[in-house]
């Protein structure tokens, strides 16, 4: 009898330890990424308390590499709250992550972006935290049913204030864009304008009337990268995805912040925005976390 139960017992301990090491694998083979403009440090809502909100959204969400816009002196305690390694770019930008940070690239102007790699259990991947400036509020004109021409408003987010810093920023990273296939790419942050996939006929309604091919969100296209948050929900009328701005709900609501991305090894498979802390959310941007799966080449 016993010789008949040894061989069914190994067979079941050698079946629980294939699926411990598969479950083991499979949550080693995703990351969790997140773009977030904190708000003048999380100050906004308190010296002191503001900033360990930021922490508390951050830990809570499962994040695992944050692109952070508006650092303004937090980051340092941001991420040693986490436990993360941390690379400051300037006042503004930073990346703080729970994988080793292992080096930095050649990027633009410090107060528009930053670039490191970060090793993922032995998967390099590159990540750019950005942000764009924009040449006149289209927002506040909308809130106040001001009429905006379509063909200048246009024209000045293809000038140098918006869609040339990104062609700057895209510029300089080009070699590691090339490389992406054997080392993806991420290119994080607060873009300052809407998007061409959310500005569209069909939501005009939402829109106060108007379809704009925002020039940034085309010309990351033509690059050859994905928005994450579209991919993974691609009707804007079914989930906007709307970062700006949780805090301000007079102002009027767009989605301005970005997780793109290029890489036959990366694929995402979900992305969402956060919003709420529970006593006060400490920024006037949501932010925007995508999951991606690591594919083996």
């Amino acid at each position: 009898m016993i010789q008949m139960i040894l061989p069914m017992i190994t067979k079941c301990l050698l079946a629980v330890l294939f699926i411990s090491a598969f479950h083991i694998e499979s949550v080693a083979q995703q990351i969790n990424v997140m773009t977030f403009n904190i708000w003048h440090g999380g100050k906004e809502t308190g010296e002191e308390e503001g900033p360990q909100r930021v922490v508390d959204i951050i830990r809570d969400s499962g994040a695992d590499i944050v692109a952070m816009q508006e650092t303004y002196g937090s980051g340092p305690r941001i991420a040693d709250a986490l436990g993360y390694h941390f690379y400051l770019r300037s006042t503004n930008l930073s990346i703080m992550s729970r994988y080793p940070i292992v080096d930095t690239l050649e990027a633009y102007e410090p107060f528009n972006s930053g670039a490191v790699t970060i090793d993922v259990d032995g998967q390099h991947i590159v990540v750019a935290s950005n942000w764009l400036n924009y040449p006149f509020d289209y927002w506040a004109m909308l809130e106040k049913g001001q009429p905006i021409d379509s063909a200048e408003w246009r024209q000045q987010f293809q000038g140098e204030k918006n869609a040339g810093i990104l062609r700057g920023i895209l510029k300089v990273l080009s070699p590691a864009i090339k490389n992406s296939n054997d080392i993806p790419v991420i290119i994080c942050g607060d873009f300052n304008t809407g998007s061409h996939l959310d500005w569209m006929p069909e939501t005009r309604h939402l829109n106060g009337g108007y379809v704009m091919p925002f020039p940034a969100t085309l010309l990351m296209e033509r690059w050859g990268f994905i928005d994450s948050f579209r991919k993974i929900h691609p009707d804007p009328l079914v989930t906007r995805g709307i970062t700006w701005s949780p805090v301000l709900p007079k102002a009027f609501q767009d989605r301005i912040d970005y997780i793109f991305y290029q890489g036959n090894i990366l694929k995402a498979i979900d992305s969402k925005t956060i919003d709420t802390h529970p006593v006060k959310y400490p920024s006037d941007h949501a932010a925007v976390m995508t999951t991606f799966k690591i594919q083996t080449p």
